[in-house]
């Protein structure tokens, strides 16, 4: 089975070449895959470095898609890789060595007892050296409060269908995304995998989410961009929620019921009632506790109730501005 490596990338000259020292030395059969890095017009080295990889390897390829966003650069990998497979992951991420082979090999299974599914994913982990704070977004993201439902971040302890897959580590059968119309290149670099999975699995395709894939991810590693990240991923959100209705669950209506918390902590002084909404410190202090303690670091309880509370805030921040905004559409 030939696969297509799609790498999307801007600005990434810190992280760009550990990527693809990952990617080029995969387990999968070397003249089975190609490796396409999309970049965005990239300010910095990261073209330069790509190009070195283009000297010592001919699997690598570079392409260079003017158009802003993340969703203009898979689709310009889609039309420049000539595989019938794809298989993506972002410039800031670095692979296993066997992190293709366990997608192509997963995908082959399930396809034998299931030919609705056509896209099978992993999770993303914060790396080796990480610091406090990213081992707290790896903790936090693996809980439902935590992710908001999303699959992304999450350590499922076997195989499982979603509704969707992260879109920096998963296997696609390409033609599917082709006869679905592509990546909708108008939202950018918000949720656009989050629409086109949202649109094939409407069609009436499957997903599998396989727990032992993974790749490490070089999360936003301070509190203010991963504030800023929070508050894109809940507008991009309600940029779908506008736009399929049906979207709308329960998962959506929590970062709408942080906000009418927070408010009613503010109305304390004028009624008691209010008062209850204090439980919501103690009560996600309590559970970080014991995601700290499951996961053997009780030091990290501190670290990952921030991470809560800055995922709850930015997120709920932005699904209500982009619900409200009438050009957030």
């Amino acid at each position: 089975m030939n696969v297509s490596v799609i790498v999307t990338c801007y600005n990434e000259e810190k992280n760009i070449q550990e990527c693809l020292n990952t990617l080029v030395h995969q387990t999968y059969v070397k003249d089975k895959y190609e490796i396409i890095v999309v970049d965005g017009g990239s300010k910095d080295r990261t073209q330069s470095i790509v190009k070195e990889f283009l000297n010592t390897y001919p699997n690598v390829k570079l392409a260079v898609e003017p158009k802003k966003g993340t969703a203009a650069g898979r689709n310009a990998g889609l039309k420049a890789s000539q595989f019938d497979y794809v298989a993506f992951i972002d410039g800031d991420c670095e692979a296993p060595q066997d992190w293709l082979e366990t997608l192509v090999e997963q995908y082959q299974n399930i396809r034998l007892k299931d030919e609705n599914v056509i896209a099978v994913g992993g999770t993303n982990i914060p790396p080796k050296d990480a610091n406090n704070f990213l081992l707290a977004i790896g903790t936090a993201l693996d809980s439902y409060i935590g992710s908001f439902g999303s699959v992304q971040g999450r350590r499922f302890k076997q195989p499982t269908y979603v509704s969707s897959l992260s879109n920096l580590n998963v296997l696609y059968n390409k033609q599917k995304i082709i006869d679905i119309g592509y990546y909708d290149e108008s939202l950018i670099s918000e949720a656009e995998d989050a629409d086109i999975n949202f649109r094939l699995f409407s069609a009436g395709y499957r997903f599998l989410f396989i727990p032992y894939s993974f790749v490490w991810h070089k999360m936003r590693p301070t509190p203010k961009t991963w504030l800023k990240n929070m508050f894109r991923y809940g507008k991009g959100r309600a940029r779908l929620l506008k736009r399929y209705p049906q979207m709308w669950n329960i998962s959506f209506v929590l970062p709408l019921l942080f906000i009418a918390t927070i408010f009613s902590i503010l109305l304390m002084p004028f009624s008691r009632i209010f008062s209850l909404s204090i439980l919501y410190l103690p009560v996600l202090f309590c559970f970080s506790l014991s995601l700290c303690l499951k996961r053997g670091s009780p030091t990290l309880v501190l670290h990952v109730m921030l991470v809560y509370l800055i995922q709850h805030f930015g997120y709920a921040i932005g699904e209500m501005y982009g619900l409200v905004h009438p050009k957030v559409k």
